[in-house]
């Protein structure tokens, strides 16, 4: 009889760690399927970095042989500031009274100016920086003017023109921006 009982306390064990391993198992299941999954990235161009919390750093293309240039562009619909930062390589001849602007656009097709023009210095190994901030409103809502030409916030896609008054042969440039 003591046999029996012990058979019997054993099976009773043995349902107990099974049944406590399958609710072990579905409580982990569960907190696996409702926890956040990783943040995921949308596919952007090659140029672009996708960083976590709304960061992107880029590195448009552009190609500067005349007195005007205009970059690739890139997807910054959730940007609301620009850090940017133009570095040239060895330039041949002489660029003077140089701009860049950036352009925005909300469509993809038309840009629109984002700010003011900045002038930038061309010549060999030289570094050009500034920032690029959306207007907020101070108290409440603000309404800017209506314009076909001007954007005071960051469309879908921006990109850079570049001009000068008078150009050399080539103005080599690695671009980098840094949107949030």
């Amino acid at each position: 009889m003591d046999g029996a009982k012990l058979e019997k306390q054993k099976t009773k064990l043995g349902r107990f760690w099974l049944l406590a391993f399958l609710f072990l198992m579905s409580g982990l299941l569960a907190a696996y399927c409702l926890l956040p999954t990783t943040y995921s990235v949308k596919a952007e161009p090659l140029n672009v970095q996708p960083r976590p919390v709304g960061v992107v750093t880029d590195t448009p293309a552009i190609t500067i042989t005349t007195a005007a240039a205009t970059s690739s562009a890139t997807p910054t619909t959730s940007a609301r500031e620009a850090q940017i930062q133009w570095a040239f390589g060895t330039v041949s001849g002489t660029y003077s009274s140089c701009t860049v602007q950036a352009k925005t656009s909300y469509d993809g097709v038309n840009f629109l100016t984002l700010g003011s023009p900045a002038s930038v210095t061309v010549t060999s190994n030289a570094l050009n920086a500034w920032t690029v901030i959306e207007q907020l409103g101070t108290t409440s809502v603000t309404t800017s003017s209506v314009s076909s030409s001007a954007a005071l916030g960051f469309g879908q896609l921006t990109q850079f023109t570049f001009s000068c008054s008078s150009y050399g042969t080539s103005a080599p440039v690695s671009i980098s921006v840094i949107y949030r």
